[in-house]
């Protein structure tokens, strides 16, 4: 679907500003999840902190958006994650590949499987509730690996064109859908910075693959049915203002989620 508005007069209308031309004085809150991470010094090191990098709550902030932080707990029901009106799944650690049956390889990161379970369930509540989801790297594969698809998991030796982005945050080039939202978001080229070991292999549900590194690799999804979800392998909360207009992408959909639900019915 796709949320591109017009001005009266013809010319475009999108992103932030379609935004702060609809909004009231209650800003979007927005789910960021966040893993935990135990306490390095101080009178509370050994206890576990729940971490996320301040980069998702400020490129929300200027977005328009207000962040509210979730870490691992009991799971959302339906009615609660409604109360949101959109989720961002962010970056971390490799999944665990016992979630599909896999074995563990050595060249994996240490797991987080109840950040992993959590989040799962959370994105499958938010996709029965409407809610608008972003997921960014390891959210992207929660998405994925969530409606049945499938993982590389050792760049770049699973798909040697790939440049080696595991060690550090790297620039890459990604070619994008011209029928997609990301490209209303970004064109059909755009430079961004990736930072990720694994990475899709595969995409099953209604899931459909919208940008690719030369390399073959998917960069991007996007939903063809149901809520909005976009999804990609890279980190918008980092790249300055090509970042800025995913973030804006995301409060869109919920502005037109909100203008869908207030409309008369036809009948």
């Amino acid at each position: 679907m796709n949320y591109a508005c017009r001005r009266p007069g013809g010319s475009d209308l999108r992103g932030k500003d379609y935004i702060m031309a609809q909004r009231t004085t209650r800003r979007p809150l927005i789910g960021v999840t966040a893993g935990t991470r135990a306490m390095m010094s101080g009178a509370w090191a050994g206890h576990d902190a729940v971490v996320v990098t301040e980069h998702y709550v400020r490129a929300l902030r200027e977005a328009g958006a207000r962040p509210v932080i979730i870490a691992p707990q009991d799971a959302w029901s339906d009615e609660e994650i409604a109360e949101l009106d959109g989720l961002v799944l962010t970056g971390g650690t490799d999944l665990d590949p016992a979630a599909w049956g896999e074995g563990a390889l050595a060249t994996d990161m240490t797991p987080d499987p109840e950040r992993d379970a959590f989040e799962t369930a959370l994105y499958r509540a938010a996709r029965r509730a409407d809610v608008p989801v972003l997921g960014i790297c390891r959210g992207l594969q929660i998405i994925v690996i969530a409606e049945g698809g499938e993982l590389h998991r050792h760049l770049p030796v699973d798909l040697p064109a790939h440049p080696f982005t595991g060690e550090s945050p790297t620039r890459v080039e990604v070619g994008i859908d011209a029928a997609s939202d990301l490209a209303v978001a970004l064109g059909t080229r755009a430079e961004v910075t990736a930072f990720h070991h694994q990475g899709v292999r595969g995409v099953a549900g209604d899931l459909r693959i919208v940008a690719r590194h030369d390399s073959g690799l998917p960069l991007a999804v996007e939903a063809e049915s149901g809520s909005s979800v976009l999804a990609v392998q890279w980190h918008p909360e980092i790249d300055g203002t090509d970042g800025a207009a995913i973030f804006e992408s995301l409060l869109t959909a919920i502005s037109h989620r909100a203008a869908s639900a207030s409309e008369p019915a036809l009948v």
